[in-house]
C-alpha cells in the first residue's frame, strides 16, 4: 500500500503541482502582457486623436466658424486637407443646424439612420454610437466599422457652441493584437503545460525513486524481513537524510528484535532447566516416605525456587531497563554507602577483600548501584578460590567516579571482553557464568550503568585475573 502510494500518488501530485504552477505562471504573464499591450495601443490611439484635435484648433484659428454655413465650409476645407484613409481615421463635424461633414459620408449616413431608428423605437442596446459619444475620450460602436475610440469636442465661437467635432479611430488594430496574443498564449500555454507535465512526471519519478526504494524496504519489514536497507543515495538534501535515518532506525530495530529473540530463546532454555529440576524434585518428594529424606528434598526444592525467583527478577530488571524505568537517581553520601558495602563483603565468601573508598557525593540510584557492585563482586567470588584477593577501588576524576573490582582468577579471553555483558553469554569452562546465578548479572550491571549515563567495561590478561570498571558521572568531592 505504501509502495503504490509512493509510485503513483506522489508522482501525480508533483506533476499536477508543477502543471498548476506553470498554468498560473503563463496565465499571470498573459494577463500582464495583455493588459500592458492593450493600454499601450490605446495610449497611442488617444495620442493620435489629441494630435488631430491640435491640428483642428490650429486650422480654425483664423477661419470663420460663426455660422453653420461658415463652419461647414471650414470643416470641408479641413477634411480636404487631410490625407488619412477612412479605416484609420474618421472625422465628423456637426453644425447646430444638424448637418454633418465627414471624410466617411457613408458611415455617417448609416449612423444617422441607426440613431434615428433608436429614437423612434428605443431598444435595450445601450452601446454608444459614433454620433452620440459624450464629450472627451470614450468608446463607441459604429455600424459596420466596429468598435472605435472617439474624441468629442464642442466647437465654440464668441462664447457659444456652434458645432461638435468628433475624431474617431477604429480599434481594429487593438482587437487584432488582442486576438493574436490570445492565440499565441493559448498555443504557448498548451505547449508549456505539456512540457511541464512531462517534466513534472520525470522529476517526480526522480524524486520518488529513493522513496519507492524505501517503500519496498518498508514492505519487506512489514513482512518480517529486517535485513533490507534503502542503502546510500546519490542525491542530497532531505531525502538523503530521511533515507539514512530510515536505515539507522532499521539497524536499531534489527538489533532490538535480535536481542529480543535471543533473550526469549535463552530465557526459555534457562527456565526449562530449573522447571525440569523442580518437577523431578516434586515427583521425588511425592514418593519419599522417609522424613529426613523428605526434609532434604524440600530444602533442595526451596533452593531451586529461589534460583528461579532470582532469574525471573533479573529478567524483570532487564525489561525495566528496556522501558527506561530502571533507575531513580538521588544524592548518595559515599562514606555511608561504602561502609555498608564493607560490612557486607564477608557475606560473599571467604576471600581476601580490600576496599579503598572515597568521600563525597554521587548522583545515582543507591539500590541499583549496590546491585551493580554486588553482581561484580559475586562474579569475582565465583571465579576465585578461598582466600584469593579481591580489590574494590573507588577513584574520582573530573567530576566522575570510577569504581573497579579486580580479582586474581583465570581471567577472560580478549575476544570475550565485550561479549560477557550480553544476556546469557557463555564463556569457556575456565570462566563460565555465575554458578548458581541467573546468567544475567553482567547484563544487568551494564543496563544499570547505561541508565546512569555511565560506562562499564572489563580488562583482563588470561591467567592473571580480571578488572571490571564502572565509570559514573555526577560526583562531587566532600567539602572541608
Amino acid at each position: 500500500m505504501v509502495r503504490r502510494f509512493v509510485s503513483g500518488g506522489l508522482r501525480v501530485q508533483l506533476a499536477l503541482a508543477i502543471a498548476l504552477v506553470t498554468v498560473l505562471g503563463v496565465g499571470a504573464s498573459f494577463l500582464a502582457l495583455y493588459s500592458g499591450t492593450t493600454s499601450r495601443l490605446l495610449a497611442q490611439i488617444d495620442a493620435g486623436l489629441r494630435t488631430q484635435e491640435a491640428e483642428w484648433r490650429l486650422f480654425v484659428a483664423n477661419k470663420d466658424t460663426a455660422t453653420p454655413v461658415a463652419l461647414q465650409r471650414t470643416a470641408t476645407q479641413f477634411i480636404a486637407a487631410q490625407r488619412y484613409h477612412a479605416e484609420s481615421l474618421i472625422i465628423v463635424v456637426q453644425t447646430r443646424a444638424g448637418n454633418a461633414i465627414s471624410n466617411n459620408a457613408d458611415l455617417v449616413a448609416r449612423e444617422e439612420r441607426r440613431e434615428g431608428a433608436r429614437k423612434i423605437q428605443p431598444s435595450s442596446d445601450e452601446t454608444t454610437g459614433l454620433l452620440d459619444a459624450p464629450t472627451g475620450l470614450s468608446d463607441a460602436s459604429a455600424a459596420e466599422a466596429g468598435n472605435m475610440r472617439v474624441l468629442t469636442l464642442p466647437i465654440d465661437h464668441a462664447g457659444r457652441q456652434v458645432g461638435t467635432l468628433r475624431v474617431a479611430n477604429p480599434l481594429i488594430p487593438v482587437e487584432q493584437a488582442q486576438a493574436g496574443m490570445r492565440r499565441t498564449f493559448l498555443v504557448v500555454g498548451l505547449v508549456a503545460l505539456a512540457v511541464a507535465i512531462a517534466a513534472g512526471i520525470a522529476l517526480a519519478s526522480l524524486i520518488a525513486a529513493p522513496l519507492r526504494r524505501m517503500a519496498r524496504v518498508a514492505e519487506a519489514v512489514e513482512d518480517g524481513d529486517l535485513s533490507q536497507r534503502a542503502g546510500p543515495l546519490s542525491t542530497r538534501g532531505e531525502v538523503r537524510v530521511l533515507s539514512e535515518a530510515f536505515d539507522h532506525m532499521l539497524d536499531r530495530l534489527e538489533r532490538l528484535f535480535k536481542r529480543q529473540r535471543d533473550f526469549v530463546s535463552d530465557a526459555s532454555h534457562e527456565l526449562r532447566t530449573p522447571l525440569t529440576v523442580l518437577r523431578a524434585q516434586v515427583e521425588l518428594l511425592d514418593r519419599q516416605t522417609d522424613e529426613l529424606a523428605r526434609h532434604e528434598a524440600t530444602t533442595t526444592l526451596l533452593r531451586r525456587l529461589d534460583e528461579l525467583d532470582r532469574l525471573v527478577g533479573d529478567m524483570l530488571t532487564l525489561a525495566s531497563a528496556e522501558a527506561g524505568q530502571l533507575v531513580e537517581p538521588r544524592t548518595i553520601e559515599l562514606r555511608d554507602f561504602f561502609e555498608d558495602l564493607r560490612r557486607d563483603l564477608p557475606l560473599f565468601g571467604e576471600r581476601d577483600f580490600e576496599l579503598q573508598a572515597v568521600d563525597g557525593t554521587l548522583d545515582a540510584d543507591p539500590g541499583r548501584l549496590t546491585q551493580v557492585l554486588r553482581n561484580l563482586i559475586r562474579n569475582a567470588v565465583t571465579h576465585t578460590r578461598a582466600r584469593d584477593r579481591i580489590v574494590i577501588l573507588a577513584r574520582p576524576h573530573g567530576g566522575r567516579l570510577e569504581i573497579s573490582v579486580s580479582d586474581t582468577g583465570p581471567g577472560i579471553p580478549p575476544e570475550q571482553l565485550e561479549d560477557i555483558f550480553e544476556r546469557f553469554h557463555r564463556v569457556d569452562a575456565a570462566r563460565s557464568r555465575d554458578r548458581g546465578g541467573s546468567g544475567l548479572g553482567l547484563a544487568i550491571a551494564r543496563a544499570i550503568v547505561d541508565a546512569h549515563g555511565g560506562r562499564i567495561y572489563a580488562e583482563s590478561t588470561p591467567g592473571h585475573g580480571a578488572t571490571f570498571h564502572v565509570d559514573l558521572p555526577g560526583y562531587r568531592a566532600a567539602h572541608g
